[in-house]
């Protein structure tokens, strides 16, 4: 093991495409379609379609930033280089709360469908087993987490067409009629509550971001981090709208659905007792093995970019000369997260877990205005048109959206979150020396 902070790169567009989905988890409107029906009023297919425009306009920003700061952190480094370094931190800090639950979240899930299928094994042994092949996995190269990706997502794929070739020849046959339902339900429609639902669907976005956090592993890191973003955000989007839309259409009775088994009862329902223990197989795997390694390794990536500035403890920069992967940070993610997937409830995360990824979110689309369209004079008006369009308009609708999500989260999730930049907040206090000193932080050439 050395301290050299140096990753290797070979991941294409193709691998962080991939990569971006299984964080976001193709099947993810299985495990948490009951929590999204009671707010929005069974419009979830809505919900997720305004997750996926919001997203779209934040995307286009994290493409520029990742042209310009090809790195490690994500939106640490971006808010960091444009804005201060001081903001830079806190939203790092910020996003840190939802990566440390992400991982957590899922082992959670996975957990539950597994226990589910086989009750003789406990949730918590499930659990240690996840986090356990994640962390081992996650340190032997981000190579072989990139071909686990790729079978993970073929099977999530092969579910998905099962049950749109269910549905539809249930349709055919009249067994079931065309409704909208899930995308405009007349008689409950309140946009507050499809806000709230979809502050929750943004959990299902933020693989996009995790992708950036791998821009030092992949092969010219200016053009495929940005390519990636954009093409995940788009495919994961018509994936999760297409699979909410039918889900909607085959039991518009969503009111006597159980919250808990929403999904999984509809599956049942279209493609009988095959597909659902099917389903459930590949639940098992998508959430505890797949998306657990990817969110494992954004999480660390994101340590290890803070710990290299010295902003965080140095030691969690540091990367294994063997397999040039940031073991220390991806070590500490699995100390941590263990915690939190044993004792913690899915309620209680679901809540909270956008908190943080809105922050950088609105943080990043900040920076793109500040950085490129208010502070840049010269290149305002050398490309006027462009520059309105590029960095004020796109940005400005992208920090309008997740501004909006982000006031509807619930009272329990800006709780805990401000707490928690309280904490970061008192902590950079002491680092800077009540801010007489400046915040470390990594020289860029």
């Amino acid at each position: 093991m050395t301290t050299q902070a140096t990753l290797k790169g070979t991941l294409n567009t193709k691998d962080m495409v991939i990569y971006g989905l299984v964080f976001m988890i193709p099947l993810a409107p299985a495990a948490m379609y009951g929590t999204y029906l009671g707010p929005s009023s069974g419009m979830v297919a809505l919900c997720y379609l305004i997750g996926m425009i919001a997203m779209l306009f934040t995307g286009l920003s994290y493409r520029i930033m990742a042209k310009k700061y090809p790195f490690a952190g994500s939106v640490y480094v971006y808010v960091q280089k444009s804005l201060s370094p001081h903001l830079g931190f806190l939203t790092g800090w910020s996003i840190l709360l939802d990566y440390f639950f992400m991982p957590a979240t899922v082992v959670i899930i996975g957990s539950s469908f597994g226990n589910s299928m086989i009750p003789g094994i406990p949730t918590w042994a499930w659990s240690l087993v996840f986090i356990l092949f994640s962390t081992v996995t996650n340190i032997l190269g981000i190579e072989w987490l990139s071909k686990c990706s790729w079978v993970l997502f073929a099977l999530q794929i092969l579910i998905l067409i099962a049950f749109v070739i269910c549905t539809v020849r249930m349709l055919l046959d009249s067994t079931i009629h065309f409704n909208t339902i899930s995308l405009y339900n007349p008689q409950g429609f309140e946009f507050s509550g499809v806000l709230q639902a979809t502050g929750i669907v943004i959990l299902s976005y933020l693989g996009f971001d995790a992708i950036s956090t791998l821009a030092e592993e992949a092969v010219q890191p200016e053009k495929t981090v940005g390519r990636a973003i954009i093409w995940s955000i788009l495919i994961s989007g018509i994936i999760f709208f297409l699979t909410t839309f039918l889900a909607g259409m085959a039991y518009p009775d969503y009111q006597s659905l159980n919250p808990d088994t929403a999904f999984i009862d509809i599956v049942n329902f279209v493609g009988g007792p095959w597909l659902t223990l099917f389903t459930t197989i590949i639940l098992i795997t998508s959430f505890g093995l797949a998306t657990c390694q990817t969110s494992h390794a954004a999480v660390a990536r994101v340590l290890f970019a803070m710990g290299r500035d010295g902003v965080l403890p140095k030691a969690l920069g540091n990367v294994s000369s063997k397999f040039h992967t940031p073991y220390v940070s991806i070590i500490f993610v699995g100390i941590v997260i263990t915690p939190i997937s044993l004792f913690c409830s899915l309620d209680m995360i679901a809540t909270i877990v956008s908190f943080g990824a809105l922050v950088g979110f609105i943080m990043l689309n900040f920076s793109i205005i500040w950085s490129f369209y208010i502070k840049d004079e010269k290149l305002r008006l050398e490309k006027p048109t462009e520059s309105f369009w590029k960095y004020l308009f796109l940005p400005l609708i992208g920090l309008a959206v997740t501004m909006s999500i982000f006031i509807s989260l619930d009272i329990e999730a800006h709780v805990v979150g401000f707490a928690w930049l309280a904490i970061g907040f008192s902590y950079l206090f002491l680092v800077t020396k009540g801010f007489q000193e400046s915040v470390p932080q990594m020289e860029l050439g």
